[in-house]
């Protein structure tokens, strides 16, 4: 967490010395690394219908609920500060919830949002430092999150360091309470997690790149309902 800061400070500071095309091409090298990392850990997939299945209701209860929706009015209203918050008029609701809709920084800060706090390299090195006290996947998302804050922070300044708060959450809960979470894993357990991981910094990856939109946001509750799932359809799929 405190590498991402970090990350952020540094891309701030260097925000009017970075290149032009650097800022433009490295978040699409990022957003490459995202898919390919999410590939590696969608080969990990012990049931395939199971993992299909949380992915659908999963998508289905984020859209429902309008995750993504939310993160971004709340975004926005950092973005834009507090000009114009006591016009109330129709007019202006409809034009913020366009500039909602549209904002690019949004789009970008979402995604580092879901990369750095809900990525599946992120989940696993918490939970196996917390078992093992082996960091090597906690150090190699250490690196690719450096870097992401860096080139971002160019882009978005400090905005950036706000993904510090869910990771640090998500992590240090994933962390301590690993110990009481890994025993009750199984083996299927764990390779459906990773597939559904996989599928996140997949979609993150394309929406980095400017490839394809995902609501990545909203896809999140498949990661808190895949093992519940594999648990319950246990008699099905053994």
């Amino acid at each position: 967490m405190c590498i991402n800061f970090i990350g952020s400070i540094v891309g701030t500071l260097l925000r009017g010395s970075v290149p032009r095309n650097i800022k433009e091409q490295m978040p699409l090298i990022l957003g490459l690394i995202s898919m390919s990392l999410g590939i590696v850990m969608i080969l990990k997939i012990k049931q395939t219908p199971i993992v299909v299945l949380a992915t659908v209701l999963g998508s289905a209860i984020g859209i429902g609920m309008h995750l993504e929706d939310h993160i971004k009015s709340g975004l926005f209203k950092l973005l834009r500060g507090r000009r114009d918050e006591h016009n109330f008029s129709t007019e202006a609701i409809d034009k913020q919830q366009e500039q909602i809709k549209n904002n690019d920084r949004l789009e970008q800060l979402i995604a580092l949002l879901v990369l750095f706090s809900v990525s599946g390299m992120g989940i696993f090195g918490a939970l196996n430092e917390g078992i093992t006290h082996n960091p090597d996947m906690l150090v190699s998302k250490g690196m690719l999150d450096f870097v992401s804050a860096l080139i971002f922070a160019t882009l978005l300044g400090m905005l950036v360091a706000i993904a510090v708060i869910p990771q640090a959450i998500v992590l240090f809960g994933l962390f301590y309470s690993a110990a009481l979470i890994m025993p009750l894993m199984t083996a299927n357990m764990i390779g459906n997690l990773s597939a559904a991981g996989g599928i996140l910094m997949l979609a993150t990856g394309l929406r980095l790149s400017n490839i394809k939109t995902f609501p990545i946001a909203d896809m999140v509750p498949i990661l808190i309902i895949v093992m519940p799932l594999t648990w319950l359809l246990l008699p099905v799929f053994g």
